[in-house]
């Protein structure tokens, strides 16, 4: 029967030199986390097959599913995995999605924020299931492609397909090691007409607001005067408002960073304080639901406050 072992190598340099070696593992059978690459290695018939892994973690859980792997193979139940790379200059192993996209994932989410990490886990997780193909040096251009089409004819905005396939592209660049430019996809292939945005007039502002209840007021006005995007707003704390030096800083929070990391202070008019003044308070934030919990609805009550003043587009 065809050789089923796995084992972990950390390549590290020693002594001047750059050497392979076999990892040391603590007395609760995990390896201990030394500086260097991991890597697998299994035989494939005649040939070795090396892994490259992410971290020492990532090294053993990958161990434990090729393991299970080749001995499914061994026993027939699936079909040898076949190194086709579709992209050139691309001669690694043929990378597993099962295998990487967990571990890449837990690495991206070390290093952004929840909301990307988000946005990002949800992308992956939905070009996976639509294309259906195990490995990631098997995913070409066209699949790209043809995915950005399936989004825009499943009803996304050309804008969304867009960012969905370059976030795809940005993985498997990084999973695959390529240099800028070398992905199957660049920023031109992904261009797009922005929609023309459409702008309150005075009128229509005035007719708006006298629509809104307090609490809506409060929340729009903040919005026209300090120029808050919307998680900001979401998550802006009492503490944040200076009463009196005229400013509402946007600042970051336990569960949550302002988009680029943009921490800031914002002058905001003396109108706009005297009506935050008199809004009730239902806790730590400013713009609270009736059960003191983040208000996430603005867009649609905006939507929905415009119609009943019959301004257009909103």
């Amino acid at each position: 029967m065809a050789n089923r072992r796995v084992t972990i190598w950390r390549y590290a340099k020693t002594d001047g030199t750059w050497k392979y070696h076999k990892p040391t593992y603590g007395r609760n059978n995990k390896i201990k986390p030394e500086d260097g690459t991991y890597y697998i290695r299994w035989r494939n018939g005649k040939k070795m097959e090396w892994h490259r892994c992410h971290n020492a973690a990532n090294a053993e859980e990958a161990c434990r599913r090729r393991e299970a792997m080749l001995t499914a193979q061994a026993y027939g139940i699936v079909p040898p995995q076949r190194n086709t790379p579709d992209i050139p200059g691309v001669t690694s192993p043929a990378l597993q999605m099962a295998d990487t996209l967990s571990a890449w994932l837990d690495e991206y989410n070390l290093s952004h924020r929840p909301e990307s990490h988000a946005l990002m886990k949800q992308t992956l997780e939905e070009f996976a299931s639509w294309v259906k193909k195990r490995t990631i040096t098997t995913i070409t251009r066209v699949d790209l492609l043809r995915f950005k089409r399936h989004l825009i004819d499943k009803g996304r905005s050309e804008r969304t397909a867009a960012n969905k396939c370059l976030r795809i592209n940005q993985f498997i660049r990084s999973v695959l090691e390529l240099d800028p430019g070398k992905g199957l996809i660049t920023v031109k292939d992904m261009k797009f007409t922005e929609p023309e945005v459409s702008v309150f007039n005075d009128d229509e502002l005035d007719a708006f607001f006298k629509q809104c209840d307090s609490y809506h007021f409060a929340i729009f006005k903040t919005y026209l005067m300090a120029g808050l995007r919307k998680a900001e707003l979401e998550n802006l704390l009492w503490d944040d408002v200076d009463f009196t030096a005229g400013v509402i800083r946007v600042t970051p929070k336990k569960d949550w960073q302002p988009k680029t990391w943009e921490a800031r202070d914002i002058e905001v008019p003396d109108d706009l304080l005297n009506i935050l003044k008199e809004l009730p308070r239902r806790g730590k934030l400013v713009f609270a639901n009736s059960n003191g919990n983040k208000y996430t609805h603005s867009w649609d009550d905006c939507i929905e406050i415009a119609d009943k003043a019959n301004v257009q587009d909103a």
